[in-house]
């Protein structure tokens, strides 16, 4: 005896589900999660792309700062070298000086001595510091300055000035100290001596 099918299905009773379903938060999860790793991927590309970046950024600074270490230094050597120059064109400008003749400043200040007066004491010694420059002592047996007015006259027309002068008098003894610098006139050729000779031939 058989029965059609949709008696037998008569016969089943309903079941109740044996688990209830998921609530929506818990549904929510997977796609919060796979949103994450994205989040994260995303995050870490951009970390990554920005350490690149400040790697970059870094190596050009430590470049730039050796390129202008190397220039500081080559600027340093060029200053070096120059002042090297500087002072080896001053100590030949001071040796060419001091070489110098003394003869015909002498002759200067002897020339300038007038019948009234008469010199005690003249010395002329080079400044062992500076060699351009001469110590002038002078003392003059005379009854008034304008000697040595003409004589520091004759000896400025030598091309001579004086640094750092003193002057005493003491019972018509004139004392005379100071530094000579001699200083080449713009624009002339000519020297102590070559002035001392067109003296010497003049009337």
């Amino acid at each position: 005896m058989q029965l059609a099918a949709d008696q037998i299905d008569d016969f089943k009773t309903d079941r109740k589900d044996i688990t209830p379903p998921l609530p929506m938060v818990f549904r929510l999860l997977p796609i919060l999660f796979y949103l994450s790793l994205v989040f994260l991927a995303v995050i870490g590309t951009l970390a990554l792309w920005h350490n690149k970046v400040a790697a970059d950024r870094l190596q050009a600074t430590q470049q730039r700062v050796a390129t202008v270490q190397q220039e500081i230094a080559s600027t340093k050597a060029s200053r070096a070298a120059l002042e090297e120059q500087i002072r080896r064109s001053t100590d030949l400008e001071g040796w060419v000086l001091a070489s110098r003749p003394l003869q015909p400043l002498v002759v200067a200040i002897t020339r300038s001595i007038g019948p009234n007066s008469s010199i005690v004491e003249l010395s002329l010694e080079r400044d062992p510091e500076t060699p351009s420059r001469l110590k002038l002592g002078l003392r003059l047996n005379t009854d008034s300055d304008k000697q040595l007015e003409k004589t520091l006259d004759a000896i400025r027309d030598m091309d001579y000035r004086e640094i750092s002068p003193t002057q005493t008098m003491v019972r018509g003894d004139l004392s005379y100290r100071a530094s000579l610098v001699w200083q080449k006139p713009d624009g002339a050729q000519d020297t102590p001596a070559s002035r001392t000779g067109q003296q010497a031939t003049g009337p």
